[in-house]
């Protein structure tokens, strides 16, 4: 069974394909916490994160501005697509078909 933050990451990836989500990676894993995920949407250079250290909801989000309790995983989700706006604005760009000559 996945875990909430699992869930989460899927869903923001539903919105935005190219979101990078990396987890922190902590020096003595018995005893540090890992339960923190920062969200970025290259090119652009904020992030948020999003902190359990179950990986289950409730989850602490911190951005830009002040911490917010995302109280499910439908919350949580939905806070971190709204910090990096519109997905269609996101969406990894499509090649151009080649141009017929003639």
């Amino acid at each position: 069974m996945p875990r909430d933050i699992d869930i989460v990451i899927e869903k923001v990836r539903s919105k935005h394909p190219a979101i990078v989500v990396v987890q922190l990676k902590v020096a003595h894993p018995k005893a540090d916490d890992a339960g923190l995920w920062f969200f970025r949407l290259p090119p652009d250079k904020k992030e948020i994160q999003v902190e359990s250290s179950t990986g289950s909801a409730p989850f602490l989000i911190e951005g830009d501005a002040d911490p917010i309790r995302g109280a499910s995983v439908d919350q949580t989700a939905a806070e971190v697509v709204s910090f990096f706006g519109k997905e269609e604005a996101n969406q990894p760009s499509q090649p151009t078909p080649p141009r017929r000559r003639g």
